[in-house]
């Protein structure tokens, strides 16, 4: 591994050999045949905290399983053996990222210690029963205060999830956040701070007041996130502009399960 990190840092620096090539010379099978192990390539990028289910990751993923479709035997392709040329079509589309994780160049390099670290820290918690459920909303007060889950993702996509992490949650004021993230990328920071601050308020944050410009003080306290959500695709018809609010959420999501809890 250590060679191959080295080697790919001078494939980028000074063009030798392809980076797709190292990677091939990195997971080939020991023996006479021209193969590489791709299943093993997968494992590898699963260490370091990258899903097969990356975004990033789409094209090298349908660019197996099109070998797959292809190949006569009844294994699946990811525990399958290809060719140089196949194993380097599959690796090409998404060689920056696939070189990132080999090189160890990920925001947290040593992934297997700090998920560790994390489950420890996650089982310290598991019996802790202090405290109780939000009753402000009737909903809330219905949920289950045994539920415990736990899920990270890294600037670089690195993620690690525990516990009860594929229960739907309501998302709630964390919208507030998404939703100025949105608007500012639609319209621009700029227009969006015309209609609202973004200074701290001193009061309570559900308190509907106003600035001195007659604007509420910020985005994240309720007047404000009032004010973000009616920017949201303003003038479209409500249907148009769930839609699209939905299909941003889908975006930062990753692409994962976004649903919408009426209640």
């Amino acid at each position: 591994m250590s060679k191959t990190v080295e080697g790919l840092s001078h494939a980028y620096e000074y063009r030798k050999t392809s980076p797709e090539d190292l990677v091939y010379d990195l997971f080939k099978v020991p023996g006479g045949k021209d193969e590489a192990s791709i299943g093993k390539l997968i494992s590898v990028l699963r260490s370091f905290g990258l899903r097969d289910d990356d975004p990033r990751l789409k094209q090298t993923m349908e660019k197996i399983k099109e070998f797959d479709q292809l190949n006569e035997d009844d294994n699946d392709v990811r525990h399958y053996r290809l060719s140089r040329d196949q194993f380097k079509a599959c690796v090409h589309p998404c060689i920056s990222l696939i070189s990132q994780a080999l090189r160890n160049q990920l925001v947290i390099p040593a992934w297997q210690e700090f998920t560790s670290k994390m489950k420890y820290i996650f089982e310290s918690c598991t019996d802790i029963r202090t405290g109780h459920v939000a009753t402000y909303i009737p909903q809330l007060a219905r949920e289950d205060p045994d539920r415990w889950g736990m899920s990270i993702c890294t600037i670089d996509g690195q993620r690690y999830s525990l516990g009860d992490c594929k229960i739907p949650f309501c998302l709630q004021s964390i919208s507030k956040a998404f939703n100025y993230a949105i608007v500012a990328s639609d319209i621009g920071a700029d227009d969006l701070h015309s209609f609202v601050g973004h200074e701290p308020s001193g009061r309570l944050y559900n308190e509907i007041c106003l600035d001195s410009s007659g604007k509420p003080h910020n985005p994240l306290i309720n007047a404000g996130a009032i004010i973000v959500t009616s920017l949201l695709k303003k003038g479209l018809p409500l249907a148009d502009r769930y839609d699209f609010v939905r299909q941003e959420y889908v975006k930062l999501a990753a692409g994962g399960y976004v649903g919408f809890n009426n209640a």
